[in-house]
Formats: structure tokens, sequence, C-alpha cells
């Protein structure tokens, strides 16, 4: 789509809304354009309902929000904001204005949910222009293990095993510019924090899974650091009852015992001490660490005189920010990161076991009505903490999150399919729903979900079942994908085709899943098989009662 057809669009956006004049504020997620109007009676929903990009609509109290798509709302805002400013006086206009924390004209409960809500958008604006950066990464080390199976020491193997590292273990940067820009400050100095965290001078954070982990004083000899080594080697081959040959014993030290070092160790008892461990591949911690880097960039701004502010802010900010970190944030941040994760993959683990799927079918099910209020973006940081520490402690990522939102997307297209049946001699809405399916199929449901189902109840609820018995074959199977990417028929790629990885994940988290035979790229097509054709029976069955017949009727009129 050209740029002058977004400007087209925008112009006729804009005379939708009531004119620029009737626009209080404006803003959009990574689907949806937000607004709030002065005089709502001015927007002409109906007419928008014809705009050449409309896929949906929702009001959530006062904000109205149009469903535009991924990768074309934010071009469409764009357009939107250079029209406005254009044409606009000083103050005419506030363009994605801060919405105040508290608002006393609502209820306790929706401030509470309008916060959530704010808080899980900030999160999705940091981590969604990443996801390319995600998939690449973890799409390198699926590949790097299925291709490893049949040649292990393929030069194409190492490549790929040096391209998957390198994205996942700088991970701290990436979000280190998103963050700040997210949060106001400069995303360049927000990137400099994020490199900080994964210097080379710090011991790589892959390296900690050792079993036997060792901290020294900088000043530490050499020889003194050899023999503690040994030392503990030795101890831990004695208490495992191992033996090792003398040609080996070096490279099995190496993989056995870590060494990392460690700085103030000696200033106030220790209170201050720094363990020089990097932060590789990890996203609570670095998150932490920009929170406070930017407000101590934003204060040394206005305090600092402009004639050294070039300087000084900078420096200061990360100099401080650098000393937080390695000090208490970056420590504290990573025992919450691998809370999170440890109670996320219990809570699943649970509640599944051999033909009792019941926390998959539960999440599943569930899981659209999140869609519908944006909450499942809050999805993306958890799942990317959930891969990047099973690739940490495995080598190897798992997550279940991304099939359960695969069956989701699967059961939305099924459900938009199902009304080509019940509109047989109606060729726009056939052709509605066919796009609709299309879209779900390929990971995107806006139009499917806000275009029809949601229009049609019976159609939403038979997705949502039919999302749920797929995700009850999720969780007795305990499907995980092994790299995010799109939740859909082209996300097979996202699964391992080869089961030797997930066997000896199921085995040491000690997970009863049924058919571990069968590689997770057979287990998700299988799920979203279910999906499709539990959804297609259920809005079959519930069509043809009165409330699907008088939905229909309403939906066509």
């Amino acid at each position: 789509m050209s740029k002058n057809i977004f400007y087209d669009n925008a112009v006729l956006m804009i005379e939708l809304l009531g004119g620029k004049d009737n626009i209080k504020e404006i803003q959009h997620c990574a689907t949806r354009l937000r607004f709030i109007l002065i005089d709502d009676d001015k927007f002409d929903l109906e007419k928008a309902k014809k705009h050449p990009l409309f896929k949906g609509y929702k009001k959530q109290e006062t904000q109205h929000q149009i469903i535009i798509g991924t990768g074309v709302v934010d071009k469409l805002y764009k357009q939107i904001n250079l029209i406005i400013k254009d044409n606009q006086s000083e103050g005419d206009i506030k363009l994605e204005n801060k919405e105040p924390l508290w608002r006393k004209d609502v209820s306790i409960k929706s401030n509470l949910f309008m916060i959530s809500k704010r808080g899980m958008n900030s999160f999705a604006s940091i981590f969604v222009p990443l996801i390319p950066v995600f998939i690449a990464g973890g799409m390198s080390l699926a590949l790097k293990s299925l291709i490893g199976t049949f040649a292990p020491t393929s030069g194409f193997t190492k490549l790929l095993d040096i391209i998957g590292g390198a994205i996942l273990g700088s991970i701290p940067a990436f979000v280190g510019y998103t963050a700040a820009k997210r949060w106001g400050g400069n995303p360049y100095l927000g990137m400099a924090m994020g490199l900080v965290l994964i210097s080379p001078g710090l011991l790589n954070s892959y390296s900690t899974s050792t079993p036997v982990l060792l901290g020294f004083d900088l000043n530490t000899g050499s020889n003194i650091i050899e023999e503690t080594r040994k030392a503990a080697f030795d101890n831990w081959l004695s208490e495992n009852g191992l033996t090792v040959s003398e040609e080996d014993y070096l490279s099995m030290m190496a993989r056995t015992v870590g060494v990392y070092y460690q700085i103030f160790g000696n200033v106030a008892g220790g209170f201050f001490k720094i363990k020089l461990i990097g932060y590789q591949a990890q996203i609570i911690p670095v998150l932490m660490v920009l929170a406070i880097s930017v407000n101590i960039e934003r204060l040394l701004k206005k305090i600092t005189p402009n004639v050294i502010a070039i300087i000084v802010v900078p420096l200061v900010t990360v100099l401080i920010s650098s000393w937080l970190a390695f000090w208490i944030i970056g420590p504290l941040g990573q025992i919450i990161g691998r809370g999170i994760s440890i109670a996320l993959a219990g809570m699943f683990k649970y509640t599944n076991w051999n033909f009792i799927g019941f926390g998959g079918m539960v999440f599943a099910f569930f899981y659209p009505f999140l869609v519908i209020t944006g909450l499942h973006q809050g999805f993306l940081p958890i799942e990317t903490q959930l891969l990047v520490d099973t690739q940490l402690k495995y080598g190897h990522s798992f997550s279940f999150i991304t099939p359960v939102a695969c069956v989701s997307n699967i059961a939305q297209g099924a459900a938009a399919l199902s009304l080509v049946f019940f509109c047989k001699k109606d060729k726009e809405q056939i052709t509605k729903a066919t796009s609709g399916t299309i879209g779900s199929f390929t990971g995107i449901t806006e139009p499917a979900m806000f275009g029809i189902n949601l229009q049609i109840k019976p159609l939403f609820v038979s997705a949502a079942i039919g999302s749920g018995i797929a995700g009850w074959w999720l969780g007795m199977t305990h499907t995980v994908a092994n790299s995010l990417g799109s939740a859909s028929w082209i996300g097979l790629v996202q699964f391992d085709w080869t089961t030797t990885a997930t066997k000896e994940y199921f085995a040491n988290e000690n997970i009863n899943a049924i058919l571990q035979s069968i590689p997770m790229g057979a287990h998700i097509s299988i799920a979203m098989l279910i999906a499709t054709g539990a959804t297609i029976g259920m809005s079959t069955i519930l069509m043809k009662t009165k409330w699907g017949k008088n939905s229909l009727e309403n939906y066509l009129k």
C-alpha cells in the first residue's frame, strides 16, 4: 500500500472522527487506532465501518478503538499525526496523551483494569518491535537442533549456533533501546546500558548453569584460582562418585567449574559487593535497570546547565545506572524473572497430567477473551523470559504460550468460516468470512474476531469452546514451541520436529506427558485440526438454536 493511499485513508479517517477539532486524544497499539473525542455524536461509526482499513470496532470507557491490523495501524497513525500537526495551532490537540494514573470519574474496578492494561500495553510496545529479532534467534537455534540431529559436526550447524546465541544473548541491548524509547529516554543510552549488562568483561550468564560456580576477588592470583578450581572439581567428582581420565580432566573441569570475579567485597563488610556476572538473555533485570536509568537521565536534564549537559547527562546516567544495576537491581530482577518463569512453568506442569489437560483447556478457552481486552499482549515479555530461561538451562527454548495462541487463532478463523454455511447466497458475507478465515489461519485474527464473531456471539462462544478443547490436547501432551513467531499454520516452523530435546526437558522437569515419541510439530498440527473441527461443530449446533438464528438475523440487518 503506497504512502499516498495511507494519506488518503488518514484524511478520510479524520473526517469520520468528526474532524481534527473533534479529536481530544489519539494513539495506537499493535493493531488498533485508539482515540477519545470531544463529541462522540460527531463520530460516524456506520461510515467508519466502510473505511477501506476498518476491521472491527470496540469502545472501552470513553476510548474508541478501531481495529486496523498489525503493520498498517502505525502507518495510518503516522499520516494522521502529520496531517493534524500541519493543520493545528499549538495546544490544539494532545497526541498520545498520557492518561492520569487514577481517574476519579470511574469505578475502582475500572481504574485497576485500566492500570493493568496500560502496563501490558507498555510492555507490548517494548517487545512487539523485537518479535522479528526473537524469531531470527529462536529459529536459528531450532534449525541448529534439527540439523544437528543428522549432522552434528556440520559447519552450518555451528553458524546457526553462533547466530542464535548472539541474538538471544544480546536481548538486553535490544530491550534497552525499545524500553528507553517507550519510556521517554534516549534510546541510544538505553542500548548502551543493555550492552553494559552483557559486556565481554563479565562472566557470560550462559556459564552460570555450571554445577560449581566460584567467586574470587578481582585481585586474586591466577595460581590460587587454579588450585581452588581443581579442589572444587575433585570434590564434585568425589561427591558424585565419578572418575575422569587424565586427558579429559581439563575439558571436563572447564564444563563443570565456572569462575566469576567480584569487586567492592571489602567495602562496608561486603555490603556493596558486586558480582561481575552478565545478564545475557535476561528480560526483567534490564527492564528494571532502564526504569531507573530513564528517570536518572530525566532528572539530570532538569538540573544540569546546558553548557555541560552533553557530557554530564550521558556519563553520569550510565555510571550511576551501571553501579545500581550490578549492585542490587540486576540480581533482584534476575530473581524476579526466574521466579515468574518457574511459577508459570510449574502452574502449567501441575494442572496437566496424562490424559488430563485441564490447565491447557482453561488457558486456551479464556485466551480469546484476553485478546478482546488486549491483555494478551502482557504474555509477550513473560513468554520471552520462558524461552530464554529454558535456553540457558537446557540449551533449547520451550514455551507453552505460543501453542495456546495458535489454537485460539485457528478457532477464530474456523468460526468465521462457519458463517459461509449460513449465508450461502450472500456473496459479500462469504467474501468477508473467507478473508477473515485466511487472516486467522495466518495469524491475524482481528477481521474474524471483531468483524464477524463478536457480532454473532454464538460464533465467538464456539471459537472459545473449540480453542478450549484443543487446549486439552496441548495440556496433556505438554506441547511447547521453541521460539516466538506467527501463531498460525505458518508457525509450524516454530515447533520441534524431533523429540530429543523435548524428551530431555520432560525427564529433567519430571513432566508427565503422553505421546512423547511424537514431535511437537505434529502435536500442534493435531491441536489446530481439533480447534478447527470442534469450532465448526459447535458453530453448527449453536447457530441452529434460537439464539443463533436471532444473532444472525440481527447481524445481517
